[in-house]
């Protein structure tokens, strides 16, 4: 019997990667978790992002700090010498992964890590870089963060018949550039986002999503800079391209820390940014807020449509 033995955190995507790439090749699971991860849910959520049945998990509750006790406890569940075993030291703390590491270091067992960002897997005891192949879609990457998704491809936009047109433009020119397929949900366009499968109202909703090489890419798309918006508790409109601009990036980066460390949020504006708002040094402080916030990059049509357009 061959095991893949996992170290529960709250970033799982490393964890669901390796399991993903080594499927086929385990038999069982067996997390390694704490109390915290379990009032937290991370064990019913990993399981719901894997397919798998929660009672057919065996899972083991160590101490996040205390060495001595999280050796003991491992020492207790009497792990069969007769079995392989594959461990994922990615994920749990310091203490989890030196405790796990030294316990089964005599057993059948092989050590695996996966950097973020990476897509490589690194195998501890031969020191070789391992390639990591699959690739995870939207609705996978989102459940690994307790996040449910319905898409639709027709929908009213506050932005008229125009963003409409130009959502669908940035849509299938990032689906032709990339070569993505809807179908396996590694792009869609109005992704309405879910805390819980039983929610009839959605919680937020993005634009345009995509995941690329492991990683999230999250898109908020508009006509032009100039649209009225009622902003703030006294529900004043904003005229002013900047102190929309400003709203946008705000929304767009609170959003975004919902879907883990690796996010990569981008604006398309169709218009791009009006040069008679934005001088020089306007765009400096708008530069400057989007490295604070996270905002990968503002996109216009024109350079949307260049031949060479990468993200």
């Amino acid at each position: 019997m061959t095991y893949l033995i996992s170290l529960l955190s709250e970033y799982l995507l490393p964890n669901f990667l390796l399991a993903k790439e080594y499927e086929g090749k385990y038999d069982r699971h067996i997390f390694i978790t704490t109390r915290r991860m379990g009032k937290e849910n991370m064990t019913s959520r990993y399981c719901y992002a894997l397919g798998v049945d929660k009672k057919k998990v065996r899972i083991v509750v160590l101490s996040e700090e205390d060495l001595p006790a999280a050796r003991q406890k491992l020492q207790k569940e009497n792990f069969s010498r007769k079995n392989k075993y594959f461990v994922n030291l990615t994920g749990g703390t310091k203490i989890m992964s030196i405790a796990v590491f030294q316990h089964f270091y005599k057993y059948q067992a092989d050590y695996f890590y996966v950097p973020i960002g990476m897509n490589k897997i690194e195998n501890v005891r031969t020191g070789k870089d391992l390639p990591l192949n699959y690739r995870v879609n939207i609705v996978e990457y989102l459940s690994l963060y307790g996040l449910y998704i319905e898409t639709s491809e027709t929908r009213y936009l506050d932005d008229d018949s125009q963003g409409e047109e130009f959502e669908k433009y940035v849509f299938n020119r990032i689906k032709y550039e990339k070569r993505l397929s809807p179908e396996r949900m590694q792009i869609a366009r109005g992704v309405k986002i879910f805390r819980n499968r039983n929610e009839k109202l959605n919680d937020n909703e993005i634009d345009v999503m995509w995941t690329e090489d492991n990683q999230l890419y999250v898109a908020e798309c508009k006509v032009s800079l100039f649209k009225p918006k009622a902003l703030g508790s006294n529900k004043r409109p904003i005229n002013n391209p900047p102190e929309y601009l400003e709203e946008i990036m705000y929304k767009l980066s609170a959003i975004s820390k919902d879907f883990g460390l690796r996010v990569n949020p981008y604006i398309f504006i169709k218009l791009g940014l009006p040069s008679k708002h934005f001088n020089k040094n306007r765009k400096k402080a708008v530069e400057k807020r989007m490295k604070i916030l996270g905002i990968k990059g503002i996109i216009s049509e024109q350079e949307l449509r260049q031949q060479d357009f990468k993200i």
